[in-house]
């Protein structure tokens, strides 16, 4: 008898059975002999825009994710780097078969988890729930379903159509069988991958060149700037119109397109046929070369995921720039899988009618291993909290990503596979990756999980606290100002008050970061460059963050606002996504646009602004 039983040993998985371990509980992860913990099948990447906030939180809450990537990071980037700090998100490439090791050897020194590799083939309750897999019966209080894209799984690529959860490995039943006795609505989704290219075939010296950025914090909190593992770069290259020529002759060889697949695809991670239809001008398309791996002799071209025919896949891929000569080693596919839905969920992930009952992951519908590692942890928290009777934290949209995913999730049915965006948030100046940290730390505390990670992030929150409230005039000379810029000297001469560091990081013209950090050199205060950041863009946003808070309070008023339908659509500031939605519905008030599925947050925002 377990108290927790985990079924999937994905990135969902992973979270769930570590952090239900840290309550003391008996845990056991059930997952597939044929798959490997933590495996990347997609895109071999962790991070990404709205995601590395995710990962960032996952870290700050106890979670493995970040942990794991830095361990197995081949490649950083900051995406966004040239916007606002509130947008920016890391990226790190990892080496595929390094973050699956990885993952593996920390489940395996937990002590109080059996990992049990067999196929599960029937789940019930009744006073417990039974799991039946293909060798034993096993039980437990509690049950939380990770199982990706593994419920009864269909992959396609041209007209070949088989079972599987990915290539190489077997399916599982669909949720209608396994569930016995329990009663689950369900849907199917679509997911697909790109080709895998081999390395002796790619002319890199047609590509361009993107190098590791060394400037890029790494993503567990304590692990700075120093990598851990060598660093490779990844290249990038474009479609053109041969590309899309041979794409467009083939449109009715796509199982997309003649009626084959029946499930749902990612909006926002469209295959390369995807593209070319819903974007029927634009040829010149991002492809971005990436390695799996420190000693692969493989590397995934992001952005042109298909399930054409082999023989089309590979002209196609030829016809681009620095791949004229690439040779095709796995070819891509789709896949179609059942995924249940979320509206039947609480904010613990819990299935509403069936107590106990936790689903986490692709299997709720979105897309990406950070969704699917954020609901892991979240489901892990509330099913492990329960049994210990006590209450589990409640992430709110207002304070973190994973908030606003979970809220979305559980209140809007998905009619297309979810992801997670910074325009998601109507609060995302305050919600940035650079202050996870601070922003997470009262929910850990909830947790009472009392460990040296603790210490480590309330030193950083005591940090915090006395550089807010720092004062330039009182352990500098205006001097020292003057050495670091004329134009910042210039301005302190004129305020004849009390000069606050928060008062000069407001400036326009100054690096908030730099400055914070050039003056308390000069005061000889020692803080981590992670708190010294954190302070700095808090203080550059302080202004822009209570407005904001002020729209959030004024929101709830205006829903009775009349729109001018024309004027929605011809707007340059509203997506195009958001745009078709708003077509196909025809909202004639605010509340109508705001309970519209799939509507960014950035658009309502606009749109009661009135200025459109």
């Amino acid at each position: 008898m377990f108290d927790i039983i985990v079924v999937g040993g994905g990135h969902a998985g992973i979270e769930a059975c570590h952090i239900a371990s840290k309550f003391n509980l008996k845990v056991a992860l059930i997952t597939l002999s044929s798959v490997n913990i933590g495996s990347a099948p997609c895109n071999p990447s962790i991070g990404g825009v709205g995601k590395g906030q995710v990962v960032r939180e996952i870290d700050c809450l106890g979670g493995l994710m970040g942990k794991i990537a830095d361990m197995s990071g081949i490649q950083y980037r900051t995406l966004n780097d040239s916007k606002g700090y509130a947008v920016q998100s890391t990226r790190v490439q990892i080496d595929k078969d390094l973050y699956s090791s990885n993952a593996t050897t920390l489940l395996e020194s937990i002590h109080n988890l059996e990992i049990i590799k067999e196929k599960v083939i029937s789940i019930s309750k009744n006073e417990s729930f039974k799991i039946e897999t293909v060798n034993g019966t096993y039980t437990s209080q509690k049950v939380i379903i990770t199982v990706g894209t593994f419920l009864n799984g269909k992959l396609h690529c041209g007209e070949e159509s088989f079972d599987g959860g990915r290539i190489d490995a077997e399916k599982s039943d669909g949720l209608k069988n396994i569930f016995s006795n329990i009663k689950i609505r369900n849907v199917r989704f679509k997911t697909g991958t790109p080709p895998r290219v081999k390395k002796d075939s790619i002319r890199f010296d047609k590509l361009i060149e993107q190098k590791s950025d060394k400037k890029t914090l790494n993503f567990h909190v304590m692990h700075g700037l120093s990598r851990l593992i060598e660093q490779k770069s990844c290249f990038l290259t474009h479609t053109n119109r041969n590309t899309i020529r041979i794409i467009s002759e083939n449109k009715e060889k796509s199982p997309m397109y003649n009626g084959q697949i029946s499930g749902t695809g990612a909006r926002y991670c469209p295959s390369i046929e995807d593209k070319v239809f819903r974007y029927p001008d634009k040829d010149n398309h991002h492809v971005f070369v990436e390695p799996e791996g420190l000693n692969s002799d493989l590397y995934y071209p992001s952005g042109i995921s298909s399930s054409l025919p082999k023989n089309v896949q590979l002209e196609f891929l030829n016809t681009i720039n620095g791949l004229e000569e690439a040779e095709i080693a796995k070819y891509g596919y789709a896949v179609e899988y059942d995924v249940i839905d979320t509206t039947s969920l609480n904010s613990g992930l819990e299935y509403i009618d069936i107590k106990g009952l936790h689903f986490a992951g692709q299997v709720n519908g979105t897309s990406g291993y950070e969704e699917a590692a954020g609901q892991g942890l979240v489901a892990g928290i509330h099913a492990s909290m329960d049994i210990i009777g006590k209450k589990a934290p409640v992430l709110s949209r207002n304070d973190s990503y994973i908030g606003v995913m979970i809220q979305d999730l559980i209140t809007n049915r998905r009619d297309e596979p979810y992801r997670l965006f910074t325009s998601r948030s109507e609060n995302r100046l305050s919600i940035r990756e650079d202050n996870a940290h601070l922003r997470m730390i009262k929910y850990r505390r909830e947790l009472h999980i009392n460990d040296n990670f603790d210490e480590f992030l309330a030193d950083l929150e005591l940090e915090s606290k006395i550089i807010s409230k720092f004062i330039i005039s009182s352990t500098l000379e205006l001097s020292d100002i003057l050495k670091y810029s004329t134009e910042i000297h210039e301005i302190l001469v004129k305020l004849e008050k009390r000069i606050y560091i928060s008062d000069v990081l407001k400036i326009p013209s100054v690096d908030p970061v730099d400055f914070l950090n050039y003056i308390l050199k000069m005061s000889q205060i020692k803080c981590s460059f992670l708190t010294i950041r954190t302070c700095a863009i808090t203080s550059k946003y302080l202004g822009y963050i209570e407005k904001n808070s002020n729209y959030t309070k004024k929101i709830s008023r205006i829903d009775k606002m009349k729109l001018d339908f024309d004027k929605l659509l011809e707007s340059n500031n509203i997506s195009f996504e958001c745009k078709q939605r708003i077509k196909k519905v025809r909202p004639e008030t605010f509340n109508d646009l705001k309970n519209i599925n799939g509507i960014r947050q950035a658009t309502l925002a606009f749109v009661a602004s009135g200025s459109y």
